[in-house]
């Protein structure tokens, strides 16, 4: 949703009274859908990403405060129709909570604070020195493995750059896909990660404890780092309670402290409303839309008024980012929306993996329904490009004009190349599965003549992350893509056709039909793009 100039990004489940939750640094949301489901068959949970982390926009600041998250937070429950919730906070989430409830107290029902950081001078000065290294590509691949190491530290050590026996943490290291969850978050937020922490480490919550009018439990598992902060917290309040869990306490144990704490402190609390609608502005937003394959995320900008709708399928597995300087310039004049394919980027792929072009398509028409789209231009590169003429060969009454780029060249993929380039990239032990991610993007840039220094590595991470993020499904739409476009070429296409500028792939470099079969040339640049679809449908 839209909140004032930025978006935040958000999961809700269930139904009932509200309750809030606010994730620990440096992931998003994510970690905590275990205890969102614990949580759904009693209330109307709302899981949000902190601004600057997982799909939320940074706050303006440079250097923002708890106050100023606080703050947002605010902003945040008012564009969702929330009056008064209960809120749930881990870590930096927690001190983001208690912030927000010493400032308006009349908006929060009950707080449960989940390991609330009290450091010392010495601590802080230590934490903000040494734990908040940057998110640096490298050629190699390395920066995604020390990501990696930096996070599965976090259940090792306290702090996590501190390889000492005192150091060393009892609890049990989380699986591999829980630790891939964070390291993700950590790598999606990038440069922006360490702004919540230091808000976190340079905030002391004791003056702000002693403030609190909401009644407020803290609590923090044997096997939290800051669990030794509980004996910190100075002699509580009226309304403050201090529980120290039973060792191996997870989301079960935190639901349950939720519920018996928001029982008593309901007065006043309403039923939550239907989220609103998204507030589209003349600028690229995000928004999800439901399809027959589950939900997905459109990147979306539209003017006051222009011409017909461009929609622009990205070369799967790259989501929609991929292509966010052609929306930018499209959207000068005409509504232009990206999508991510189903089961890519931040896009759903509800049930099995295994789906077909149709399927695909029929999903592609979906998000132009939900988004009040009848007939638009279409432009689909790579993969995307042969979905797309799936659209426009299965629903002619919806394509005006199509152009595609780099379609995969028959004579050169084959179902095997096409496995190979889509490999097992499930969560192991050691993060090994993000190196095998990082070079089957830098191979793929090989292929394709291009050598990135250590000025252009942006691109290819970006693409890393794509996939990474999408790791069980990432694969699916790139595989039926281009075993679709070997079956069936745009010869076949009612729709009149137009040669596009592709966009880099790495899946199909050295693979690809450059230009394909078409009388109508709209390269070299996207007014050259426009003009060739404008004409070629008249």
């Amino acid at each position: 949703m839209t909140v004032g100039e930025r978006q935040v990004h958000y999961l809700r489940a269930g139904c009932g009274l509200p309750v809030v939750l606010l994730h620990a640094s440096p992931g998003d949301h994510r970690p905590l859908r275990e205890l969102v489901r614990e949580l759904a068959p009693w209330f109307s949970v709302y899981a949000l990403d902190t601004p600057g982390h997982g799909g939320s926009d940074r706050l303006p600041a440079a250097e923002p405060g708890v106050e100023d998250y606080g703050a947002a937070l605010g902003e945040t429950l008012t564009a969702l129709g929330l009056e008064r919730v209960h809120l749930y906070g881990t870590h930096t989430g927690a001190k983001i909570a208690l912030a927000f409830a010493v400032e308006h107290p009349e908006r929060v029902a009950s707080l449960v604070l989940d390991g609330l950081g009290i450091s010392t001078p010495g601590e802080r000065a230590d934490q903000l020195a040494n734990y908040l290294p940057p998110v640096l590509p490298r050629g190699d691949g390395t920066h995604l493995v020390a990501a990696w190491h930096q996070v599965r530290n976090m259940f090792l050590f306290w702090p996590w750059y501190r390889e000492e026996p005192g150091a060393r943490l009892s609890a049990a290291m989380p699986d591999p896909e829980q630790l891939h969850d964070v390291t993700a978050g950590l790598l999606e937020a990038g440069e922006a990660y360490p702004l919540a922490y230091r808000a976190a480490f340079t905030c002391d919550p004791v003056p702000m404890l002693a403030r609190l009018a909401v009644p407020t439990l803290v609590l923090a598992s044997p096997g939290d780092p800051l669990h030794a902060h509980l004996a910190r917290i100075p002699a509580a309040g009226a309304g403050v309670r201090v529980e120290h869990p039973p060792f191996g306490a997870g989301p079960a144990h935190v639901a349950a402290r939720l519920r018996a704490q928001a029982t008593g402190c309901s007065a006043g609390v309403r039923e939550a409303p239907e989220p609103p609608g998204p507030l589209l502005a003349d600028r690229l937003s995000r928004r999800y839309v439901r399809t027959r394959l589950g939900q997905s995320l459109i990147r979306w900008i539209a003017p006051a008024a222009g011409a017909r709708p461009l929609a622009v399928l990205p070369p799967a597995p790259a989501s929609g980012r991929a292509v966010e300087r052609l929306l930018a310039r499209a959207g000068s004049s005409r509504p232009a929306l990206a999508v991510d394919l189903p089961g890519t980027g931040d896009s759903e792929l509800d049930g099995p993996l295994d789906v077909d072009a149709g399927e695909l398509a029929g999903a592609v028409v979906d998000m132009l329904d939900e988004a009040g789209l009848d007939t638009v231009d279409l432009y689909g590169t790579g993969a995307g490009g042969a979905i797309a003429a799936e659209v426009a060969r299965r629903h002619p009454a919806r394509v005006h004009a199509l152009a595609l780029a780099a379609l995969p060249d028959p004579d050169r993929v084959s179902a095997g190349l096409v496995a190979a380039r889509t490999p097992d990239l499930t969560p192991d032990d050691h993060g090994i599965h993000l190196l095998r991610a990082w070079h089957l993007v830098r191979d793929g840039a090989l292929r394709a003549g291009q050598v990135y220094d250590g000025r252009a590595l942006g691109e290819p991470h970006r693409r890393v992350l794509d996939i990474v993020k999408a790791w069980p499904s990432y694969g699916s739409a790139f595989r039926v893509a281009a075993l679709a476009a070997l079956a069936r070429q745009p010869a076949d296409l009612r729709a009149p056709v137009v040669a596009a500028d592709p966009i880099w792939d790495p899946f199909l470099a050295a693979t690809e039909i450059i230009q394909p079969s078409s009388r109508r040339d709209g390269r070299g640049g996207v007014d050259e793009l426009l003009s060739a679809l404008d004409e070629a449908g008249t």
